[in-house]
């Protein structure tokens, strides 16, 4: 017979390995990410402030431009929900993915920019930002930021969807940037169901393919094809532009901690826009399939002129 003694000891060590496991960001009831209290939302306001869709395409673009290795990583609720052993819409986790997504996230180094979905207006929006336009609630950013806090230096975030709303608000700096990109980007390791076609006009690259979905599950093969193409190029300067979900940021990193001589770039699902699907709200609340793809039609000119 179990004595209670032993009985409250077992219990005592599974709730310490629970919270080892979940970083104690789980709540019992709901499987939500925690919430911060008060105190903890003050000082959380007064440390954040957003580098602004164009500051971040302008940092980005002379990162890239001077070639210097780093990444651009576009961290949004997925990464977090995955950072906690919770599933995405896409991803379901498994405990390495928990580890290495907040490898991710604790990822430190020059030119490690990262975005985080906090447009908000507690922390400030830009114009024709709106619900469901790029534009979170308090209590989300609030919770977003709480969970990232616990991995990484917050006082410098760079806005997650600067090409999207640049590609709305700003075209010359998103005609340029995507210039940029057309004329230096060494490989696109990106999602199968992209159109070749649609890759060459943007990029002009070798492809290297990912699943739609739980792109984890093959995420070893994908750096093997990726460290293959850049050992040919030896010490010379790669940009790589990943499209493949919340496991690009593990890719981003694995490549990061190998040393390359590469910035990754994450695009993001303006990149569904452009291949004719209305993945999220935002597209069909912003024109719609028809005006991304004339969208993309003038991109396509602008960058081969």
């Amino acid at each position: 017979m179990v004595s209670i003694e032993f009985y409250y000891r077992f219990k005592k060590r599974i709730k310490r390995k629970i919270l080892y496991v979940t970083n104690g960001f789980i709540t019992k009831s709901n499987n939500k990410l925690k919430q911060p209290n008060k105190n903890q939302k003050r000082r959380l306001v007064q440390k954040v402030k957003i580098k602004s869709s164009v500051e971040t395409i302008s940092i980005i673009a002379d990162t890239i431009s001077r070639k210097m290795p780093g990444a651009f990583m576009r961290f949004g609720d997925g990464d977090l929900y995955l950072s906690q052993g919770l599933p995405d819409m896409l991803h379901k986790p498994n405990s390495s993915m928990v580890k290495e997504m907040r490898q991710a996230l604790r990822l430190k180094g020059k030119n490690i920019h990262k975005g985080l979905p906090l447009h908000s207006d507690i922390f400030g929006f830009e114009d024709g930002m709106s619900e469901g336009v790029h534009k979170v609630s308090d209590n989300d950013a609030l919770t977003y930021l709480f969970c990232a806090s616990r991995y990484f230096k917050i006082q410098e975030i760079y806005s997650p969807i600067a090409i999207h709303h640049v590609s709305l608000y700003d075209k010359r700096v998103f005609f340029e940037f995507m210039k940029l990109l057309n004329q230096s980007t060494t490989v696109f390791v990106g999602n199968e169901n992209i159109k070749e076609d649609l890759i060459i006009n943007l990029f002009d690259c070798p492809i290297i393919r990912t699943p739609p979905s739980n792109s984890y599950s093959q995420i070893n093969r994908i750096e093997i094809e990726l460290c293959t193409l850049l050992n040919t190029r030896k010490n010379e300067f790669s940009l790589v532009v990943v499209a493949m979900g919340c496991p690009g940021r593990i890719l981003q990193k694995r490549l990061i901690k190998k040393g390359y001589n590469a910035y990754l770039f994450d695009f993001g699902s303006l990149l569904d826009a452009f291949n004719g699907e209305e993945t999220r709200d935002w597209i069909k609340l912003t024109g719609g399939i028809d005006y991304y793809q004339n969208l993309l039609k003038e991109v396509i000119q602008y960058t081969t002129k």
